[in-house]
């Protein structure tokens, strides 16, 4: 069957990659949500754990609890189900929110310094600490997104003063009201890869980790190296003549008799579903032959496998859409072969 195989010595040397940038392993923070953008949650999990990472963030509940065991702290993006567990932190995203968490559960509050996507207002900032307090909440964390540091522009310069600001009105309401100074994080891939320095506690990597930038070549070369390869397996070998027809629709017309193969990956796969019109490479150079199947592609050869892709950037290209689509949509049943 089609899978997916996972370079774990490529993974590794993101990590101390990002680190070194970062200056500790404690300040970076391994995000796997979405099954590790589609590596695989518990495979990237443990490599992460194993070369010493301590701090992860995921989706949901029930991804935490797949990789509890592993890191010190895992933080929850959206808390749909509350467990009292040390190890666990949830994010907050209004107000309204904060009474439903029991006492005692570990908090990250999220403040909107410009992207308007999640996070309270700032001027909610001290009633939010208030009644994190009176429901006696540990505020682990507070934190924000920054919207535009992989683009060119100042928007990052601009939501870095907002988040200084509320640092320090954090830091006052903490000092008044005698409370342990929470860890602060900002920053995603592209602001640790942008930066020379780094200010807060600690980082949330996703797309660096799995070796891309993802940013405007003006901000320079990163050594990161990516991880993941997606391969089919052959099912079947046929000879056909020069004018034969090859898939839905016969798109594709031979100029040449040629030796072709049918693979066992698709878009049923997660695989985008090519329409057969330009070309589009496998890792090899070898094009897919006519419109991408639910379960299957065609390639010239007799390959008892074929790797589809080493670099998601080549099929993010070709579908004028981002790595993290193509990634991200590849499906949970394909088999990870950590190697």
């Amino acid at each position: 069957m089609a899978y997916i195989q996972i370079a774990s010595v490529r993974y590794r040397h993101n990590l101390d990659y990002l680190s070194e940038r970062l200056g500790s392993r404690e300040k970076l923070c391994v995000v796997l949500k979405d099954n590790a953008y589609g590596h695989g949650l518990s495979e990237c999990a443990k490599i992460a754990s194993e070369s010493g990472i301590t701090k992860a963030m995921v989706r949901d509940l029930k991804e935490a609890q797949k990789i509890a065991e592993l890191f010190e702290h895992i933080l929850i993006l959206f808390p749909d189900q509350i467990s009292i567990d040390k190890r666990f932190g949830y994010v907050i995203n209004e107000t309204s929110v904060i009474e439903t968490f029991p006492p005692e559960t570990r908090v990250h509050l999220k403040i909107d310094t410009g992207m308007h996507r999640n996070g309270i207002d700032p001027e909610e900032l001290e009633e939010a600490l208030g009644s994190i307090t009176e429901r006696k909440l540990i505020l682990y964390g507070v934190m924000t997104h920054f919207r535009s540091a992989d683009e060119l522009g100042s928007d990052l310069f601009w939501q870095q003063k907002q988040w200084r600001e509320i640092k320090e009105r954090v830091l006052a309401f903490c000092q008044k009201h005698a409370l342990p100074r929470p860890l602060f994080h900002s920053g995603n891939s592209a602001t640790v890869l942008r930066l020379k320095t780094y200010e807060d506690d600690f980082a949330r990597c996703g797309i660096a980790t799995y070796g891309y930038a993802s940013m405007d070549p003006v901000f320079g070369t990163f050594d990161l190296r990516p991880v993941l390869s997606l391969w089919g397996k052959k099912i079947s070998t046929r000879q056909l003549p020069k004018g034969a027809r090859i898939g839905y629709g016969g798109i594709l017309r031979l100029d040449h008799k040629r030796t072709v193969s049918t693979y066992d990956i698709g878009y049923g796969d997660g695989l985008p579903r090519f329409n057969g019109k330009g070309d589009l490479p496998i890792a090899d150079g070898r094009k897919i032959l006519g419109r991408v199947s639910m379960d299957a592609i065609c390639v010239e050869g007799d390959d008892e496998k074929v790797c589809i892709f080493e670099d998601a950037g080549v099929f993010a290209d070709f579908f004028g859409t981002i790595v993290y689509d193509i990634l991200v949509k590849l499906s949970p049943n394909l088999a990870r072969v950590v190697l």
